[in-house]
C-alpha cells in the first residue's frame, strides 16, 4: 500500500525533477536497505571533501561569526543593494538550498548559501535559518550564539534595504507594535517588501534564541517590544496581501507581490495565529488588550493559502505547482502537519484533519522521498492512528537516510521511545532512552528518569538495582530555561527522590508514558492485553496496604485513562481487529476508578497532581459520552485554579500548565461542538 500511494505521487509531480536537479540525485540514492547491504564493503567511501566541509561549517559557526558580524555592521546601502532580477536570482538559490535541505543535504545546502551571506538578503537569510534550525536542535550555548549573531546580520542587512521612514513615524510604530500602513507597502519596490518580510522573520528567530541563551527573565522583557513589533509587522503584510487581491497591483509603479514574498507572510501570520490560538482564553484575553489576537482555524487557513490546498478530499493535488510555488511554501506545509500530527497528540485542539495531513504528507513523500523530515511525519502518521510498529519502522528509516544532524536522529530515538511505551516494550524503552541520555543534551534528567523506570517496569531484581542507581542521579541532572525549572523535569526529579526516600515506585514507566500522550496513540490490543492488565495487577498489590494512598490512587487513574481510551478512542486510529468489550461497560469502570482518585485529592501525600488530571480525564470520558455539562464542570474545576488537595498547601502541582493547556484544549473542542 505505501510503495504503491508514493509511486502514485511521483508520478503527479514529475516537474520536480525538471526544475531541481538536486532532488533528483537524492531521489537516485540508494535506499535504507541498500545502503544496509552495501555497508559490508570496503568500496564505499564518502567524497574526500565531505569532512573539510562539515569541518569548515563548524568553523564559520564558532570561529567566525565575530568576524562576520563586524563586517555586516560596515555595511552601507551601496553594499546590498540589488537590482530586482538580482533578488529573484537569490531567491532561486534560497530555493535550491531549501530542497536540498528537505532531502537530507543539509551540508550542501549551508555551502550553496555561505559565499554571499554577508551582503545578499535571502542569502543571509538562508544562512540565518539554517544555524537557527542547528541551534534549536543542539541546543549549546555556542551554537544559540552564533545563530543570533547570524540573524542580527540579516537583520542588518534587510534594515538597510528597507524603504526609509521618518523617525518619528517609525518610532511611533515600534511602541505602538504597529507595522506600515497598507498605502506605504503598495508603494514599495519587491526588494523593499522582502526587506520588510525578512525584518518581521529575523525579529522573531533572534528573539526566540536569545531568550533561550540568556536564560533569564530580563532576556524575556528586553526582547518584549521586538516580538510586538514583528508581530504589528507581519499583520500588516498581511493586509497588503489581502488588499492587493481585492484591488490589483499596488500605487506608483510597485509590482504585484510574487509568491515568495506571499508565502512568508502566510507562514508568520500563519504560525502567530496557531500558537496564540492554543493559549488559555484567559491569557488571550489578556493578551488581546495589548494589541495580540490569535485563532487556530485562521492560522491552519493562512498556512494552507501557501500551497493552495483544496479542503476536498478528492482534490489529492495543491493548487501551486512547484513551478509557481513561493520559497517558504514547503515550511508552512511542515507546520501544519506538526499542527495536525504532533500538537494534536499533546493536548485536544480543534480542527484536526488527520486524512488533510495525509493528504499533505504524500505529497511531499514523493517530492522528497529521502527527506528525514517528512520521513518522521510519516512515522507520527502512523503513530497517531495507534500503528505503532509501522512508526517505528518509519522513524528508523528516517533515523538513518541522514548523518550530519545527530539531533534530529535523537528526535527519531524519542519517538521510537514513546511508541515502545505504548506497545508495552519496556527494554526497547529503555535502550532508546539510555541511547539518548548518553549522546543528547536537551534533558539529561528527563532521558536518566524515562531510562530508568522503563528498566525498573521490567520487574527483574538485575534490571530494579541498576534503575535505582539511575533514579539517584536525577535530581543533580536539572536544569533551568530563563530563569525556570522546566515542569517535566522537576516531575520526574520529584518521582526520583520519592523512589530514593520509599525505596519503590509504582508503574513508573507507566505513568511517564501518560505524561508523554502515549495511551491516546495506544491500539485496542495493547491497552487491553498488555497495559491495562498491569494496572490492575498494581491495584491488587497496593490496594490492601495501609499508606498506599498514592500508589492505589496511581493505579486507578491508569487504569481509568486506558478504559477511557478503549472505550472512546481517538477517532483517527485504527481499529486491530481485537475483540471489543461492550462501550457502556468500559465508560462505567473508568469513570469510577477516575472518580475515586479525584474524589481523594486531601489524601494524597505526594502526587497531588493525579486529582487534578483525575479532573481532566473525568472531562474528556464526559465529553466523548455527550454529558456536556458534567464535561465542562469538570474541565473548569481545573482552569480555575482551585485547591483540590490538602488546604495547607499552596495549590501548585506537578504539571499545572499541562493540565491547564489540555483542559483548554478540551473546552475549545467542546465550544466548537456546540457551535456545529
Amino acid at each position: 500500500m505505501k510503495t504503491t500511494m508514493m509511486m502514485y505521487f511521483m508520478m503527479q509531480v514529475p516537474s520536480t525533477r525538471d526544475r531541481f536537479p538536486e532532488e533528483t540525485k537524492a531521489a537516485s540514492r540508494p535506499s535504507v536497505q541498500d545502503r544496509a547491504k552495501m555497508s559490508g564493503s570496503k568500496a564505499v567511501v564518502g567524497p574526500p571533501s565531505k569532512e573539510q566541509q562539515v569541518e569548515s561549517i563548524t568553523q564559520l559557526h564558532h570561529e567566525q561569526a565575530k568576524g562576520r558580524a563586524e563586517r555586516v555592521g560596515k555595511l552601507k546601502t551601496a553594499d546590498v543593494q540589488t537590482s530586482t532580477e538580482e533578488l529573484y536570482e537569490d531567491l532561486n538559490t534560497a530555493r535550491r538550498a531549501m530542497h536540498l535541505f528537505m532531502n537530507s543535504r543539509m551540508n550542501e545546502a549551508y555551502l550553496l548559501v555561505t559565499d554571499k551571506s554577508e551582503n545578499r538578503l535571502y542569502h543571509a537569510v538562508a544562512f540565518a535559518l539554517l544555524s537557527t534550525i542547528k541551534a534549536m536542535m543542539t541546543f549549546e550555548q555556542d551554537d544559540l550564539a552564533t545563530a543570533i549573531s547570524h540573524c542580527k546580520d540579516a537583520l542588518h542587512i534587510a534594515s538597510v534595504l528597507r524603504k526609509k521612514s521618518s523617525m518619528i513615524s517609525s518610532f511611533g510604530r515600534f511602541v505602538r507594535g504597529a507595522g506600515p500602513s497598507v498605502t506605504w507597502v503598495a508603494t514599495m519596490t519587491p526588494l523593499q517588501q522582502h526587506a520588510e518580510l525578512v525584518t518581521a522573520e529575523c525579529m522573531l528567530l533572534k528573539a526566540m534564541l536569545s531568550i533561550l541563551h540568556s536564560c533569564d527573565l530580563l532576556a524575556v522583557l528586553s526582547e518584549a517590544l521586538h516580538l510586538r513589533s514583528a508581530y504589528g509587522l507581519y499583520y500588516s503584510l498581511l493586509k497588503y496581501v489581502e488588499w492587493e487581491e481585492q484591488h490589483g497591483a499596488g500605487t506608483s509603479g510597485a509590482t504585484h507581490s510574487d509568491n515568495d514574498f506571499r508565502s512568508g507572510v502566510y507562514l508568520g501570520t500563519g504560525c502567530i495565529s496557531l500558537i496564540l490560538g492554543l493559549l488559555p482564553s484567559k491569557v488571550l484575553k489578556i493578551m488581546e488588550v495589548f494589541g495580540y489576537g490569535g485563532d487556530v482555524h485562521k492560522g491552519l487557513e493562512l498556512l494552507s493559502r501557501a500551497g493552495r490546498w483544496s479542503t476536498d478530499a478528492k482534490v489529492l493535488d495543491p493548487g501551486e505547482t512547484v513551478e509557481t510555488e513561493g520559497v517558504r511554501r514547503v515550511i508552512c506545509d511542515m507546520a501544519m502537519l506538526m499542527y495536525h500530527l504532533v500538537i494534536s497528540t499533546f493536548i485536544p485542539v480543534p480542527g484536526v484533519d488527520i486524512p488533510f495531513a495525509e493528504k499533505v504528507l504524500n505529497y511531499h513523500l514523493a517530492r522528497y522521498p529521502h527527506g528525514v523530515f517528512f520521513l518522521y511525519f510519516h512515522g507520527r502518521l502512523y503513530s497517531t492512528q495507534g500503528l505503532s510498529r509501522d512508526a517505528i519502522e518509519c522513524f528508523e528509516e528516517a533515523r538513518d537516510v541522514q548523518e550530519e544532524y545527530v539531533q534530529l536522529k535523537h528526535i527519531c530515538f524519542w519517538d521510537m521511545a514513546l511508541c515502545s511505551m505504548s506497545l508495552g516494550a519496556w527494554q526497547e524503552t529503555a535502550r532508546d532512552f539510555g541511547l539518548l541520555a548518553e549522546e543528547n543534551n536537551w534533558s539529561k534528567a528527563v532521558y536518566t528518569y524515562a531510562g530508568a523506570a522503563a528498566l525498573y517496569q521490567r520487574g527483574d531484581a538485575v534490571s530494579r538495582e541498576r534503575a535505582a542507581e539511575m533514579f539517584a542521579h536525577v535530581p543533580s541532572l536539572t536544569q533551568k530555561i530563563a530563569g525556570k525549572s522546566i515542569p517535566l523535569e522537576k516531575f520526574v526529579a520529584r518521582k526520583a527522590r520519592k523512589m530514593i526516600d520509599q525505596g519503590y515506585l509504582t508503574l513508573p514507566c507507566m505513568e511517564f508514558a501518560y505524561v508523554c500522550h502515549c495511551y491516546t496513540t495506544a491500539s485496542y490490543h495493547s491497552l487491553s492485553q498488555v497495559l491495562l492488565p498491569l494496572a490492575e495487577k498494581a491495584l491488587e498489590e497496593n490496594n490492601a496496604l495501609p499508606d498506599h494512598c498514592d500508589d492505589v490512587c496511581l493505579a486507578h487513574f491508569l487504569r481509568g485513562v486506558i478504559l477511557r481510551n478503549m472505550a472512546y478512542p481517538e477517532p483517527h486510529v485504527h481499529d486491530d481487529g481485537a475483540k471489543r468489550l461492550p462501550q457502556r461497560q468500559l465508560e462505567r469502570e473508568a469513570e469510577a476508578s477516575l472518580q475515586y482518585v479525584a474524589s481523594r485529592g486531601a489524601e494524597l501525600k505526594y502526587d497531588h497532581y493525579l486529582a487534578y488530571f483525575a479532573h481532566y480525564e473525568l472531562g474528556r470520558l464526559y465529553l466523548s459520552a455527550g454529558r456536556v455539562d458534567e464535561a465542562r464542570h469538570m474541565l473548569e474545576v481545573v482552569m480555575s485554579g482551585k485547591n483540590l488537595g490538602d488546604h495547607g498547601r499552596k495549590g501548585k502541582y506537578s504539571m499545572q500548565n499541562m493540565a491547564v493547556l489540555r483542559s483548554n484544549g478540551a473546552l475549545e473542542v467542546l465550544g466548537a461542538r456546540s457551535r456545529t
